[in-house]
């Protein structure tokens, strides 16, 4: 499937993912409710497909991985960490709309238009939308990078771990509510490296940050002049790179992470293969 980049909405960033469900769920409920008018009904039936299908979409993620939910049942509701089963969702969407109007009348037909539509509208979302760049190689560039105690930090010295690099920056809203779990899932393992690189922030204000908040320093590595974003053509932060142990980036995760998405990033870089994620 074509990988799609973040889509940028004036102050608004959307993964392009999710700008391509949002565009074909659009386009079906406006055309679910011009076919339902003209007929002299409300397309309640539509709006309400829409959110069985999100639920049914976010609860067999969540079955799936059901030993990250078990043991933090909150997390279930934090939707905006992403974390959906496309397939699981158009079906459920799809079979409760159809269930719905057998219901009221018995007759589907009004489900055809909307449902055509909506995939008409993916097909040329993913023509118009950009493509995401090519993940590089973080093995074949150099940025200048320090460490919090103002040291040179050789990247290089990274490869022969799989490493999580996450670019962050204490302004931005998303990155302080991920950081802690970061830090929890990966910080300290010897199967893989976390770092995370604030992005165009002085030492004293990540240090700053970084105390108040109770967080440990260990992990953290100033990218002065956002170099890494650069190379990462990243949009908007945070963005997470899973990299394998020879430096490849096979993963790029826009947006604030859940744990079991980060544990997926992980196992990928830890295979070493490339792919488009969950």
């Amino acid at each position: 499937m074509v990988e799609l980049a973040p889509v940028t909405l004036g102050p608004v960033v959307l993964a392009g993912d999710r700008a391509l469900v949002v565009v074909s769920l659009l386009v079906g409920l406006v055309v679910a409710e011009v076919v339902s008018r003209r007929s002299g009904r409300d397309a309640e039936w539509a709006w309400s497909a829409v959110i069985a299908g999100l639920v049914a979409a976010r609860l067999g993620f969540v079955v799936v991985n059901a030993d990250v939910f078990l043991a933090r049942p909150l997390e279930i509701v934090f939707f905006w960490q992403g974390g959906f089963l496309a397939w699981l969702g158009a079906l459920v969407g799809v079979g409760w709309a159809g269930w719905t109007l057998r219901r009221q009348g018995g007759d589907v037909r009004p489900l055809v238009a909307p449902s055509v539509a909506a995939l008409l509208a993916a097909v040329v979302a993913l023509a118009v939308l950009p493509v995401a760049p090519d993940r590089p190689s973080l093995a074949t560039v150099s940025v200048p990078l320090v460490s919090m105690e103002g040291e040179p930090v050789v990247m290089a010295d990274w490869w022969g771990t799989p490493t999580v690099v996450n670019l962050w920056a204490t302004w931005c809203g998303p990155c302080r509510r991920e950081l802690p779990m970061l830090i929890d899932e990966v910080s300290g393992r010897e199967d893989v490296r976390l770092v995370l690189a604030s992005q165009a922030e002085a030492a004293s204000t990540v240090q700053a940050y970084m105390q108040e908040q109770g967080l440990p320093l260990g992990d953290v590595v100033l990218d002065g002049g956002g170099g890494l974003q650069r190379v990462a053509q990243a949009v908007g932060l945070p963005t997470t790179l899973f990299v394998d142990a020879e430096g490849n980036v096979v993963r790029v995760a826009f947006g604030e992470l859940g744990r079991a998405t980060v544990r997926d990033g992980i196992a990928a870089a830890q295979r070493g293969v490339e792919d488009d994620g969950p």
